[in-house]
């Protein structure tokens, strides 16, 4: 560790004009392909385009998911959480019969008595996405026009009301802004959203194949921007894959990444148990065997993910129980075996991390997934600290980069010459950061890097520190030992060893422990 703040150097140098004759512009949703949803043994009803589900996996709760037979496929019975006050009546949502009897909307139509269409720009699993212009502001947008049959169903249309709720709370420039939904008279549910020009990472690694190191880790961080702002926010996304990024360009002719679909997604960082929904090749095995959804099941799609980006392909494919069976049983292919050219080891080690089966075995949220990232970053020559956090405009969020930027090196030159050793460690005592007053403690020179509290002297002064490390990351409560060095000279210096956790709000030591030794006094033995 030659710097306790990781920076960098270049900025990525990969530029999305560069590809190939066969490129196309796709704008804003992709498809739900090879998306599965289920609850409890509730069949799926034929009329929304799935086949009947089957068990694949046994479980207490016996979860059912929905076997892809073409195209494809999307959930028709979900857990209604609330139902929108504007469907309110008898306490279920009102269903207008001519919906299903109307013909979709064509060229020249106006939807919501404000939105002219003036084309198609793709189909999804929950309907079509329109290029529509505003009647009054003269301003294009994307709408997404839920199918019919689909939009009779209450708890579909539940969903529906969901994800543009929670979309249209986020405020992020690497989220893809709701502007506007509601009901239609004529043509049912839509939600309006920013019109985008660009490409799902989806389409891009079809076309071009797999991406190099430094694109690959520019996508993912501001995939991991994205979630960070969610989760934040006690949301989770529940189905991260590469059909869901999409591919823009900003200023300066900087890739941006957009994050897509809120349809899966929850205000709160759980689901009831025996529940399965998300895209099989991204499914964490807990999710598989019918658990909640939460903050470690999105760290396992972006482990995922990164493999994707690094390799152009997915670890397991297949059949679905198949693929159910590699997750829940296989090991994760090594990224760096399955290319023809060198990658850091830093890249294996942040996907089998992020992958383990056991959950908590993963980074703790998504921040510690970034701080390794952001050591690979700074491996491969990247300037990770230009990127900042992606909200609010360009001169207030330059302002505010530009101060934290200080404020993060006034707190690194503190740490860096404070007197008494402090470092951060994870639960195994494997140290990330230390001050040279630490080093110096465990007669240490130089870089920090690879140090192992267990192969240090300190275990022979403070043997319970390991079964101290976890206990404090588990019970997340603040710890205190005293020890008593020997100085020589007849003199015992007495130390207080404090325990912390991490604030799971850290941007790059969360889920770590940090440890301090703080001298108390000498005792002159008699």
């Amino acid at each position: 560790m030659a710097d306790g703040t990781p920076d960098a150097g270049s900025e990525v140098d990969d530029d999305l004009s560069q590809d190939s004759p066969r490129d196309v512009h796709e704008t804003l949703l992709p498809s739900l392909t090879l998306s599965v949803m289920g609850r409890g043994e509730t069949p799926l009803p034929r009329d929304v385009g799935v086949a009947q589900p089957v068990s694949l996996h046994p479980t207490a709760t016996g979860s059912r998911v929905a076997k892809r037979e073409s195209g494809p496929i999307i959930a028709a019975e979900v857990e209604a959480i609330g139902v929108d006050a504007a469907l309110e009546g008898t306490g279920e949502a009102q269903v207008l019969p001519e919906i299903a009897d109307r013909r979709g909307a064509r060229q020249g139509d106006m939807i919501g008595g404000r939105y002219v269409v003036e084309g198609q720009l793709g189909r999804g699993g929950m309907g079509r996405v329109m290029r529509v212009r505003h009647q009054v502001l003269g301003k294009a947008f994307a709408l997404k026009l839920i199918k019919a049959p689909i939009a009779t169903n209450p708890r579909m249309r539940e969903m529906f009301y969901r994800e543009a709720r929670l979309a249209s709370a986020c405020t992020h420039d690497n989220i893809c802004s709701i502007v506007d939904f509601g009901q239609d008279m004529h043509f049912g549910l839509f939600m309006v959203m920013e019109l985008l020009d660009g490409q799902t990472l989806h389409s891009k690694l079809r076309q071009g194949g797999r991406m190099a190191p430094k694109v690959a880790c520019d996508i993912m961080w501001q995939v991991c921007e994205a979630l960070r702002y969610i989760h934040g926010r006690a949301i989770i996304h529940g189905d991260v894959k590469s059909e869901n990024v999409f591919l823009v360009r900003g200023a300066a002719q900087r890739r941006v990444v957009k994050l897509l679909d809120f349809g899966l997604s929850r205000p709160d960082l759980g689901r009831g148990i025996g529940e399965v929904d998300g895209t099989p090749e991204y499914l964490a095995p807990e999710r598989i065997q019918g658990g909640p959804a939460n903050v470690g099941s999105d760290v396992y799609a972006l482990g995922i993910l990164l493999f994707e980006l690094l390799t152009g392909r997915l670890p397991f494919t297949g059949k679905l129980d198949e693929v159910f069976q590699q997750q829940l049983e296989a090991a994760m292919p090594v990224a760096s075996q399955m290319i023809d050219e060198p990658l850091d080891e830093r890249a294996d080690e942040i996907i089998a991390k992020a992958t383990a089966k056991n959950p908590g075995d993963r980074h703790a949220d998504v921040p510690a997934f970034m701080y390794e990232l952001r050591t690979l970053m700074n491996m491969l020559g990247m300037d990770v600290a230009s990127r900042g956090r992606g909200r609010g405009g360009a001169g207030e969020g330059g302002r505010e980069r530009r101060e934290l930027d200080h404020r993060t090196k006034a707190a690194f030159e503190v740490f860096q010459s404070a007197p008494v050793p402090m470092a951060s460690c994870d639960v195994t005592g494997r140290v990330r950061i230390a001050n040279p007053a630490f080093l110096e403690f465990l007669g240490c020179a130089g870089d920090v890097g690879g140090i192992e509290l267990k192969d240090s002297g300190l275990l022979e002064v403070y043997p319970q520190l390991l079964r101290d490390l976890e206990s404090v990351a588990t019970k997340r409560k603040a710890l205190k030992r005293v020890l008593y060095l020997a100085e020589g000279g007849g003199t015992t210096v007495e130390v207080a060893a404090i325990l912390t956790a991490s604030p799971t709000t850290s941007e790059v030591t969360a889920g770590e422990i940090h440890l301090t030794l703080h001298p108390l006094r000498n005792i002159r033995d008699t």
